[in-house]
């Protein structure tokens, strides 16, 4: 193998490529762990429920009516 630039621009590359997935799939198995359960604020132990209570926004559905509608009744009227 000739170690020319293009050759060892596509090993970094490739190298950059295998540290990313690599660092990706080392916080995924990590994220599986479990957490100590004192640093939880709940009895489930995830950690993530904290000390301060969080409320939850209502979700507004909005209702888009598609269609002449407003035409038809317009000329049921007449």
């Amino acid at each position: 193998m000739l170690l020319d630039w293009q050759n060892i621009a596509v090993l970094l590359i490739v190298l950059a490529a295998c540290v990313y997935v690599g660092r990706r799939g080392w916080a995924r198995l990590r994220s599986f762990q479990a957490r100590r359960a004192e640093d939880a604020g709940c009895a489930t132990g995830c950690g993530s429920c904290g000390s301060e209570p969080r409320t939850l926004q209502p979700q507004a559905k909005l209702l888009i009516q598609l269609g002449r509608e407003k035409q038809k009744a317009e000329g049921r009227r007449q």
